[in-house]
């Protein structure tokens, strides 16, 4: 009986395994966690993100939740102005003034991707504070959404709301909220 019981537990493990996607590097050293935060689904995905907002994990909806393009590209717009404050915070530390040439900028770019990303954090933070209605939207989406599947993208909708739905994108065995509010196709990474 121990030995059957033993038996099923490896099983059920290995499958829970092999579902999900390999090792997930950290983005913006943010660590990916797959356990607390789960992508295998467009609703897991939804519901890791409303997660992640309500422990005010801003930076993990960035680095690991919204669809990497668009993020990618929104940080792109603001890299320039971040590492200018950057390369004058690096220059005030100890540390920074013995930095030279290629290892001066490889800190100065990452000082100023990680201001980037906590200036995005604080942007979404605010907006979520002055629009909660954004928030409890994403939480009825995710208790009564009706998600359909069309292999790498989804769309959430509402029975009662004919004019609005979440759009998701499975890139590399994972799914992604993207930021767009139209039924179109998502551009091209």
């Amino acid at each position: 009986m121990f030995r059957s019981l033993t038996l099923i537990a490896v099983f059920v493990l290995a499958t829970i395994a092999s579902a999900q996607p390999p090792d997930v590097k950290p983005r913006f050293d943010v660590l990916h966690n797959s356990e607390f935060y789960r992508q295998d689904t467009p609703q897991e995905t939804l519901k890791s993100v409303v997660g992640a907002i309500g422990r005010d994990r801003y930076d993990y909806v960035i680095a690991h939740l919204l669809e990497p393009s668009y993020v990618n590209a929104r940080l792109l717009a603001t890299q320039s102005y971040f590492e200018r404050i950057a390369s004058e915070q690096v220059a005030e530390t100890a540390g920074g003034r013995l930095l030279q040439g290629a290892e001066l900028q490889a800190r100065i770019q990452q000082v100023g991707i990680s201001l980037n990303v906590k200036e995005l954090a604080s942007q979404m933070r605010l907006k979520i504070g002055e629009e909660p209605d954004n928030l409890k939207d994403l939480k009825r989406f995710a208790r009564e959404g009706l998600f359909m599947d069309t292999g790498d993208t989804a769309t959430a909708t509402l029975k009662d709301i004919k004019d609005r739905a979440l759009y998701f994108k499975k890139v590399q065995g994972r799914w992604f909220l993207e930021n767009r509010k139209e039924d179109k196709p998502a551009a091209k990474e």
